[in-house]
């Protein structure tokens, strides 16, 4: 069992991928409760030779990858991040003005677990999936079939040291678009490595999902592989 602790001054770091960004500017949408100076921001730029993003910003870092798959930008994330606690991120969704307490003070209270995912709401306030009525660790794998990415935050020196990276044959840009964070989570799961639930909302997003069409081909295919 992971026995790892976090301390209170745990550097907190938010891991974002991106595709074609040539300015900072859509930060303002995801924290419009923050001031960007008082965030760590790990940035995965999916671009093209000369449409880099630049940061001359000490708190806002920025790599740019010309290679393309979601799955591929948060492993280079996971590798470049240097936070204690890091948290996968979109640049399609907003975050509520207390998010990064909650993760925090969170860890702190459940401090043996690896992962904790925590809840998206709908711009309207409502729940963005049906989640657990309860906080509650995850043990099986059903437990954490429905998980989106940007639920997930982690202690990165445990996922590190156990080598877990995202299967780049699956997510947006790969040859299977979804599935990507079962695949993460069933490794952390079978290392032992111990995931929790917290019933508290962290961030907001339209009611789009990009898996939402369970019927599709393209879901059914990337369930089954």
């Amino acid at each position: 069992m992971n026995k790892s602790k976090v301390n209170n001054d745990a550097r907190f770091e938010i891991l974002i991928s991106t595709m074609n960004k040539t300015s900072l500017s859509f930060l303002d949408a995801m924290f419009p409760h923050h001031q960007l100076e008082s965030l760590e921001l790990l940035i995965i730029n999916q671009t093209v030779k000369g449409k880099d993003l630049i940061s001359n910003k000490n708190n806002i870092r920025v790599i740019n990858s010309y290679e393309k798959g979601l799955s591929k930008s948060r492993n280079l994330a996971i590798k470049n991040a240097k936070g204690d606690i890091c948290l996968l991120a979109d640049d399609d969704v907003e975050y509520l003005p207390n998010f990064n307490s909650i993760i925090l003070d969170t860890f702190s209270k459940l401090d043996t677990s690896t992962v904790i995912r925590f809840k998206i709401a709908t711009i309207c306030g409502d729940n963005y999936k049906s989640y657990p009525k309860v906080s509650k660790r995850l043990i099986t794998k059903k437990d954490i079939e429905s998980t989106s990415s940007v639920e997930i935050a982690f202690k990165r020196k445990d996922i590190i040291v156990k080598q877990i990276m995202f299967n780049t044959l699956f997510g947006l840009g790969s040859h299977f678009t979804s599935g990507e964070e079962y695949l993460f989570l069933k490794k952390i799961l079978n290392q032992d490595l111990i995931i929790n639930f917290e019933n508290k909302v962290i961030v907001r997003h339209k009611l789009i999902r990009s898996t939402s069409n369970i019927g599709s081909d393209a879901f059914i295919k990337a369930m089954a592989a």
